[in-house]
């Protein structure tokens, strides 16, 4: 049963000495294999966090729309009446704007199309908040929720509810969108990780000293090396919920697994039997 794949690659992953003398017991394909599953590792902790997420801050998608938000703009809202959630706006009104952006009031969509036609902006309709950083990236967030526009307290408390109601209404895709992009860090930082540190310790092919023969071994020896550092990072993944903090973790730990490889073995045979 030890010998059986992948039981046989953690049995390994765990002994500093089985580490570099199993250099050439994984097949191709289960060196491929290996990599899916510490890449899958990693990727628990990011698919419970971003499962957990509750809200998300529109300053980190539009941030110089966002940031062109001030009291001026809570004041209007204030003094607005309101028909539950939908504001009771009966006339267009220009709050701020310079040659980049416009934050005003209309009564329809169309209006608020035209005045974002040449810049960026956010414009409040009576039903919903129009906002983008240009006319091909436009928003439409209608007004959700318990709390309407025209009661915010500051302009915190305004970016606040204006996040909200577009975190709920686009959750799915925000969530996707966020699982993507981490999962192309982790996925890139571990095949350069894994890769790099192959090519590197290949090159001791070329000293007697130590009996790594091919990229091969190499490669196999890092995967190894990885197993037990990569479950450490899971765990630490888990409790802070950090995906920087996992792989500084990971590579930290891989670094000293690696030395600890070379001081049981020195990377050769003979000195592995004798000891």
């Amino acid at each position: 049963m030890a010998h059986v794949f992948p039981i046989n690659f953690f049995i390994t992953a765990f002994s500093a000495v089985k580490s570099f003398t199993h250099r050439q017991y994984l097949k191709h394909w289960q060196k491929l294999i290996v990599m899916i599953l510490l890449a899958s590792l990693m990727m628990i902790p990011l698919s419970l966090q971003l499962g957990r997420t509750t809200s998300a801050d529109l300053t980190n998608y539009v941030p110089e729309v966002m940031d062109y938000i001030d009291e001026s703009v809570v004041r209007e809202l204030n003094a607005l009446e309101n028909n539950g959630t939908d504001l009771g706006i009966t006339e267009e009104k220009i709050i701020k704007e310079n040659d980049e952006l416009i934050i005003g009031l209309t009564p329809s969509i169309e209006a608020a199309e035209t005045l974002l036609s040449d810049r960026g902006g956010i414009i409040y309709t009576s039903d919903q908040t129009i906002f983008g950083e240009d006319i091909s990236s436009l928003f439409y967030q209608p007004y959700t929720g318990d709390k309407p526009m025209n009661e915010v307290e500051d302009v915190e408390n305004l970016k606040e509810l204006m996040s909200q109601q577009w975190f709920w209404s686009n959750r799915t895709s925000i969530v996707l969108m966020n699982y993507i992009q981490l999962s192309v860090l982790i996925l890139v930082s571990l095949l350069l990780l894994i890769l790099g540190s192959s090519f590197f310790l290949s090159f001791m092919r070329k000293n007697e000293t130590y009996d790594i023969n091919s990229f091969s071994e190499a490669l196999t020896i890092v995967l190894n090396c990885l197993g037990l550092p990569t479950v450490m990072a899971m765990v630490i993944g888990l409790i802070s919920g950090n995906p920087t903090t996992m792989l500084t973790v990971q590579g930290l730990l891989f670094v000293l697994m690696l030395m600890w490889v070379y001081w049981k073995t020195h990377f050769n045979d003979a000195y592995v039997q004798n000891n």
